[in-house]
């Protein structure tokens, strides 16, 4: 299964990347949400993990770039430190699927990942 990170932070991309990779997914790195944007036409992807704060495009663009694209359908997991009621219900109302606040335990991502690329 193919999951695109978008990711700005190396450390965090790098952790995540490896947490995944030990579960058995393919992750691919954007490390801005123009990055992301490109990448969605390159695969078939099962999950897009997106920060919200990132340079170029913020996650908020790509995940409205994404819901009105040909891949609306691709599970969204939000991962953010930007945790504000109002911030998960922008996200929700935007068509993101989970969201996970920064910092988090990462083997609590690779469980919720799990859980919604076998949906």
């Amino acid at each position: 299964m193919h999951i695109l990170l978008a990711e700005d932070e190396e450390q965090i991309a790098k952790l995540i990347s490896y947490k995944l990779s030990l579960e058995g997914y393919s992750v691919f790195l954007a490390k801005n949400g123009q990055e992301a944007i490109d990448h969605f036409g390159s695969r078939d992807w099962s999950l897009l993990i997106l920060d919200i704060m990132m340079p170029i495009r913020d996650g908020w663009q790509v995940l409205k770039d994404l819901r009105s694209s040909q891949w609306a359908k691709v599970p969204v997991l939000v991962l953010s430190a930007k945790g504000n009621q109002k911030d998960i219900t922008n996200a929700s109302e935007l068509g993101a699927t989970q969201y996970l606040r920064k910092p988090f335990d990462p083997s609590e991502l690779a469980q919720l990942v799990k859980k919604m690329v076998d949906l």
